[in-house]
């Protein structure tokens, strides 16, 4: 067990990134079992476990749940029971036990102590195969009896591994309870290594020589074992004739005590203590030069362990929901802000322009603000859940980089977590939503929309959380993704009043219509109603559309006056029909105009007889004594909206203008038209706004996720020290 000393600034922490991996060296070689470590990185970094001075675990998990969920990352080839038993002897060693099912806490609100703390940052390695060993300041901020206990366990695992421990000052104790010292000073210059006696000796010897001045009690023979001295010697100042300290600038343009004697002096006089140590110990017999044990060459690419790859896939979803559900307070919130902001929103928006005052469906002014704002919250919420979870694992990122973890599956189960908790909160928000303000039969697309919506949002904010370096930066960031959401999604300010301007594809067309050498028919191609190339970058755009199409299209309604005119448009196209195919097409007939119509006494009512049509739709021959109506509501005032409706209208009769050579997509059309060439013939291809819209989302969310991708594996990729 080596303990690594040097003050700040010499480059201990720069020393073990190294040895573990992720810094490769300008110059030099890191050799493990006679192996570049760097030219065989992926294969031989997982042999090494580096342990960070900061606390990398999840403080919303159990101690138990932790070092459950290390072991199954660290040792996924082991069973569930082998790991259970190591974990119980870990807790035990590590002084746990008893406290295996208490929340870890964070740093500030603190269920542990700081030497609980750390052993546990510790142990989460222990229950690892690596063999190479690295601590980063393991003791620092701990009181010496609990420095004693953390070093004590750091020996326990020194057993047939190699083990570095940093530390800036050990104690006399502490610096005793080492094998060997490394001793750097600054630059990383390296100006002893040996035992800790020997070099208590060694630097007591130059203290001496140098006639330092009073004894600083360096020396074992002398009784003092105080390691602190060998950095009195180390950075004894220089004094000018007056006794009075000298000082000098440092780069940064501070000034600082002189050093007598600089690094690079400590470092020639141990290279040449280093030489005389070794030409004392030649062996005068003439050998021959041995030759080094023949060394297996590694194999490139191991074979897949599904096993291993299952277990470790199932830990990351498994740690990444309990995270999210121990976290007690933010999932109160998470799971009541939706369905209040729903109330909000659906009570503010509880009217109607109809003569009576009484709210009703079919004359709700608002329902398109409703839709959009639904929209918003959906990616507000996704973007507030999801804005700073990178940010938190970051720690714990750096940390099991050595350890293989495929990014595919921490991104994976990272969105999925987040996906469900957005779910739940859209199911919340559309089944109060929609009840107040009396939208029934759409609660399955109002969820989706919403959903995928969030979806996006979450993507997003995974993106932001992974380049941004704290929660409030990344918070910061979510007004500049919501307002432009707002601005351009089409329901704030609509398109044909939006300032075409910032649009330069938009602007250059605009000039050559206006163009005195214009043709008239490029004039009427154009629409006020088409949609900026600026606002084609925003989510909400999307699934504003598509939702107003949906309500409109897809409501209980509509959908079987559609599916009704569908079955008779294909009776009608046939040349020849069948006796019962005649009488068929008249029972789809009376069907269609008695469903027009249709009127109940309560909307339950109306609920059945739509069940009838569905049966009639089915194959089953018309009962008009079952639709017939009786005064009370119709069907088209509970199912279908006024402003929705002319909202889709418009568009169809502006996208279908006869008048128009081409085809043009405007704001609510129910389908895309787009023109196609193929060998000299023209194609119309139709893709349904519904179809648009979530391919687009589901795209824009894949899309963020291989960027999230990219910026994490930049980010844990091993560096280069230039």
């Amino acid at each position: 067990m080596v303990c690594v000393m040097g003050a700040s600034g010499s480059g201990k922490s720069t020393l073990l990134r190294a040895l573990s991996g992720q810094l490769q060296p300008s110059q030099g070689e890191i050799l493990l079992n006679g192996q570049s470590l760097y030219d065989n990185v992926e294969q031989l970094r997982r042999f090494v476990s580096y342990i960070p001075q900061d606390d990398a675990f999840d403080d919303h998990l159990t101690i138990e749940e932790n070092m459950s969920f290390a072991a199954a990352i660290r040792s996924p080839h082991l069973s569930r029971r082998d790991r259970g038993r190591r974990i119980e002897g870990k807790l035990t060693e590590l002084g746990l036990s008893e406290r295996r099912d208490n929340i870890v806490g964070s740093a500030i609100k603190k269920t542990l102590s700081g030497g609980e703390r750390k052993r546990l940052n510790i142990g989460l390695d222990m229950v690892s195969s690596a063999d190479v060993y690295l601590f980063d300041e393991p003791t620092s901020g701990l009181s010496s009896k609990d420095s004693e206990h953390v070093i004590e366990i750091i020996r326990s695992m020194a057993h047939n591994k190699i083990v570095l421990v940093t530390l800036h000052q050990p104690t006399s104790k502490l610096f005793q309870m080492f094998s060997k010292a490394l001793l750097l000073d600054k630059g990383g210059r390296m100006v002893f290594y040996g035992t800790p006696t020997e070099m208590l000796s060694y630097f007591a010897a130059a203290e001496h020589e140098q006639h330092f001045g009073t004894e600083l009690g360096g020396c074992p023979a002398c009784g003092t074992t105080r390691p602190e001295f060998i950095f009195d010697v180390l950075e004894t100042p220089l004094r000018d004739l007056s006794g009075d300290i000298i000082y000098e600038e440092n780069s940064q343009g501070q000034l600082v005590p002189a050093r007598r004697f600089s690094p690079d002096y400590w470092r020639d006089k141990y290279e040449s203590f280093r030489l005389l140590q070794d030409m004392k110990q030649v062996n005068l017999r003439k050998q021959g030069p041995q030759p080094l044990p023949a060394i297996p060459p590694l194999r490139k690419k191991e074979p897949i362990r599904w096993h291993d790859e299952w277990t470790q896939f199932r830990t990351l979803v498994r740690r990444a929901f309990m995270s999210k559900v121990r976290n007690r307070g933010n999932l109160i919130i998470t799971l009541l802000v939706a369905p209040a902001l729903a109330a909000i929103i659906g009570w503010a928006l509880y009217f109607t322009d109809d003569e009576s005052g009484k709210y009703d469906f079919a004359s709700a002014f608002h329902i398109p603000t409703y839709i959009f704002i639904s929209l918003l919250v959906a990616m507000f919420l996704a973007l507030m859940n999801s804005v700073d979870d990178i940010i938190r694992d970051r720690v714990v990122l750096h940390r099991e980089r050595n350890l293989d973890v495929k990014l595919p599956y921490y991104i994976f189960a990272k969105f999925t977590t987040l996906a469900l908790f957005s779910a739940v909160q859209c199911i919340l928000f559309v089944l109060v939503g929609n009840k107040i303000l009396m939208i029934r039969g759409m609660f399955w697309e109002y969820f989706f929309f919403m959903f995928i919506t969030a979806a996006s949002g979450t993507s997003l904010g995974l993106v932001i959380s992974s380049i941004v370096a704290d929660a409030k930066t990344a918070a910061n960031f979510v007004p500049l993704v919501l307002i432009p959401q707002l601005i351009f999604g089409g329901a704030l300010i609509k398109y044909e009043e939006m300032n075409r301007d910032m649009d330069f594809i938009y602007g250059f067309k605009r000039w050559l219509t206006r163009h005195p050498e214009a043709s008239a028919q490029g004039r009427r191609d154009d629409s006020a109603l088409r949609v900026p190339l600026i606002s084609r970058f925003v989510a909400t755009h999307y699934s504003y559309e598509a939702l107003i199409v949906a309500q409109a299209k897809l409501n209980p309604l509509t959908i079987r006056q559609d599916r009704l005119q569908k079955q008779m448009d294909d009776l009608v196209s046939k040349k020849n029909r069948s006796d019962a195919e005649a009488a068929r097409l008249e029972d789809l007939k009376d069907t269609l105009a008695l469903l027009s119509g249709l009127e109940a006494a309560t909307p339950r009512d109306i609920e059945k007889k739509l069940k009838r049509v569905d049966e009639i739709l089915d194959g089953k021959p018309l009962d008009a004594g079952a639709l017939k109506s009786h005064s009370g509501v119709t069907a088209e005032r509970l199912y279908t909206n006024q402003k929705v409706t002319d909202l889709v209208a418009k568009a169809e009769t502006e996208q279908n203008d006869y008048r128009r050579l081409r085809a043009i997509n405007v704001f609510f059309s129910p389908e895309k038209h787009y023109d196609m060439y193929i060998f000299g013939h023209y194609y119309m291809l139709r893709i349904s706004v519904l179809t648009y819209a979530t391919t687009i989302l589901v795209g824009s969310s894949l899309g963020l996720m291989a960027i999230l991708y990219g910026v994490l594996k930049r980010q844990l990729r091993t560096r280069s020290r230039n």
